[in-house]
């Protein structure tokens, strides 16, 4: 079974769909801590946010979902055992979003010049691709949607190939500063795996549980995945 066939039989209240309210949740709060991310360093908006604390947070809701999780797997462990391992697992994808943000943050105080010239502009269009991703995913997640879940997939297959892409232009790079290159370079690295984090999500809705984060038909979307 996929873990949307769970999302659409359940009826009642029970800890896995606590637990699964609680990933949402969690989704929703990383799209902020993304956006909020990007903004201070691609346009120098000053830091009114604590991301470290909504981090922790995060890191409380992790907790959470797993005690939920075992818990239910203690009293009922032939009931939903497939949706626990579902949810132990992508739990931590989604949490791994808000240290991406983090270090979107840490990048900024590294360099607290406005990001102008070469690069950006491609980079602010994949940023807007990843931010439709996230919004995707959230919603296909929540609506247990399948087939919102598999064009998440496709479109993070794309922003893969982009920051790879533009990556490789970026090593082959002569003229630009070396320390303008790695804050491109750095970037473009957080965005993918951002991405990334978010179609292991998505493929919740579409693989089995053996295949989580591949491409439905078992081979995966990424080599370093």
């Amino acid at each position: 079974m996929l873990f949307s066939d769970f999302v659409h039989i359940w009826k009642k209240t029970t800890l896995l769909s606590e637990a699964t309210d609680t990933c949402t949740e969690m989704l929703r709060t990383g799209l902020r801590m993304f956006e909020y991310s990007m903004r201070v360093l691609l346009d120098n908006e000053r830091e009114v946010e604590d991301i470290y604390a909504i981090d922790r947070e995060m890191n409380r809701h992790e907790i959470s979902v797993r005690r939920k999780v075992a818990e239910h797997l203690a009293v009922n462990p032939e009931q939903d055992y497939v949706a626990a391992l579902f949810l132990s697992t992508i739990v931590g994808d989604i949490e791994r979003i808000g240290d991406y943000c983090k270090n979107v943050i840490e990048l900024a105080h590294h360099y607290p010049e406005k990001l102008e010239g070469p690069y950006i502009d491609r980079i602010r269009e994949i940023e807007g691709e990843v931010v439709r991703l996230y919004e995707m995913t959230v919603e296909a997640f929540e609506q247990g949607d399948s087939d919102k879940g598999r064009k998440a997939m496709e479109l993070q297959a794309e922003l893969s190939r982009q920051c790879d892409g533009l990556t490789d232009r970026l090593l082959a790079e002569t003229e630009m500063p070396g320390r303008n290159a790695v804050i491109r370079a750095l970037l473009l690295r957080f965005l993918k795996r951002v991405s990334a984090h978010l179609k292991n999500v998505a493929s919740s809705l579409v693989n089995p549980y053996h295949k989580l984060g591949y491409k439905p038909d078992g081979s995966p979307d990424d080599p370093d995945e």
